[in-house]
């Protein structure tokens, strides 16, 4: 008879359904597949509106009590409600509370806003405590140095932050913001900073790293991110069979997308995720492929040309996204700064479709370039509107990628392989010494 297994503590500021990004559906996705391998996992997150708790084969979700609500999807709270010593403090002891219910055997957090409070709860209770990252918001608040700056590895002062970080952010992401609003921002950016200093501190204590790429990791500056301390485990696809996907003309339908070769963009309309050096390729590929439509799904607000073959679709349900990879014939990913591995590139490849993206953080370790999709330099137009046009005047080439893909998904990211990645990195945290 074998011993009750103890299960892992996931501690997340956001989790499905409340999920702003693709990182929430990768937490999900993983205690899924750990759950699968009879290794237990509980979440800890904020409720932002939905059932106390929740509990499905090996998974028990508990939704700590909190004052701000949210509807379903991609909404977010503002940003110095996870950035304060008060939340920090009260997610700590939500965390110490469920950990020591559960008898967790490690605590790992999953997001920013969730690592001092994890932190702090691991210490308390003498259990070990790991960090995920899946980008440089542990570096800089902003984390916008990676955009205009050419470092390998990135270590921000807070001369940098000031000087740089903030005034870029205030230029490209709060361009339409009231005078009012922008002297918020601008107090509230400069306090970002000095939750910043207890978040890196922690980060630097943890005992291990989590990262879902080794590109990732190696732009953390080795004082804060021990190469001893890291372990690569990549995303997972999303589950269900790629014959269950609507079908495509359908999906196209209900969305208002007409016909012609469709190149579809997933994500937040931002510089850092090269949606403006996306515009700028637009009458390249239309010149090069007359008829193509592109589809951009996400929020932010970049204007999009008001044209009949550009849609804007903005914020849509997951499973709305999952069906449109079905209805797109090339998927785009053409940011700026180091992605760490995107969400959006995994579930392309889940579903077939080839992907152009540039050659930036992890992406090189998803994309094969020429096999499974195209790799671009960064910031360049031209050379994206080549690759992508390329593709979408080659129905063969782009089956071909498609299958490829599928295949170095089940090779690379099959689901046994990042799970056994994950218990070796919670074996590794738990070796090291208090």
């Amino acid at each position: 008879m074998t011993g009750r297994v103890r299960p892992v503590l996931f501690a997340s500021e956001y989790y499905p359904p409340f999920a702003p990004g693709g990182a929430e559906w990768t937490n999900a996705e993983w205690a899924r597949a750990l759950a699968n391998r009879s290794q237990p996992v509980v979440i800890v997150t904020p409720n932002y509106g939905a059932a106390r708790r929740e509990s499905a084969a090996g998974v028990d979700v508990v939704r700590v009590p909190f004052p701000l609500k949210l509807s379903k999807g991609q909404k977010r709270v503002p940003g110095l409600v996870h950035r304060n010593p008060l939340w920090d403090v009260y997610f700590a002891l939500c965390v110490a509370w469920v950990a020591y219910r559960h008898d967790v055997r490690v605590i790992h957090a999953q997001s920013k806003g969730a690592l001092v409070g994890s932190w702090l709860a691991a210490r308390a209770l003498g259990r070990p405590v790991l960090a995920t990252v899946r980008d440089v918001g542990l570096i800089c608040p902003l984390g916008h140095c990676p955009v205009f700056e050419t470092w390998k590895t990135f270590d921000c002062s807070a001369r940098q932050y000031v000087d740089k970080c903030v005034p870029f952010h205030l230029e490209n992401y709060q361009a339409r913001a009231g005078r009012g609003r922008r002297a918020w921002l601008w107090l509230s950016v400069r306090l970002s900073w000095l939750d910043h200093l207890v978040r890196r501190r922690a980060l630097s204590r943890v005992d291990a790293v989590v990262g879902v790429s080794q590109r990732i990791l190696a732009i953390h500056p080795e004082r804060i991110v021990p190469s001893a301390r890291q372990h690569v485990v990549h995303s997972l696809p999303p589950r269900g069979e790629t014959e269950k996907v609507p079908d495509a003309a359908r999906v196209r339908r209900q969305l208002g997308i007409g016909d012609g070769p469709l190149v579809l963009y997933v994500g937040k309309l931002s510089p850092g995720k090269g949606a403006p050096v996306l515009l700028e390729a637009l009458d390249l590929i239309r010149k090069a492929v007359p008829g193509a439509r592109f589809a951009f799904a996400g929020r932010g607000e970049i204007e999009l040309p008001v044209r009949d073959d550009v849609h804007r679709l903005g914020e849509l349900a997951h499973p709305v996204v999952l069906a449109l990879y079905g209805a797109a014939d090339v998927v785009v990913s053409p940011s700026v700064w180091p992605e760490p591995l995107s969400r959006v590139i995994v579930e392309a490849m889940h579903f077939g479709r080839p992907v152009v993206a540039t050659d930036v953080g992890g992406t090189s370790e998803a994309v094969e370039h020429d096999v499974t999709g195209l790799l671009v330099p960064a910031n360049d137009a031209a050379a994206l509107a080549g690759a992508v046009a390329a593709l979408l005047r080659d129905r063969d080439r782009r089956e071909r990628m498609g299958q490829a893909a599928r295949a170095r998904l089940a090779a690379v990211f099959g689901e046994d392989k990042v799970v056994s990645a994950l218990l070796d990195a919670y074996a590794a945290a738990a070796r090291r010494p208090a």
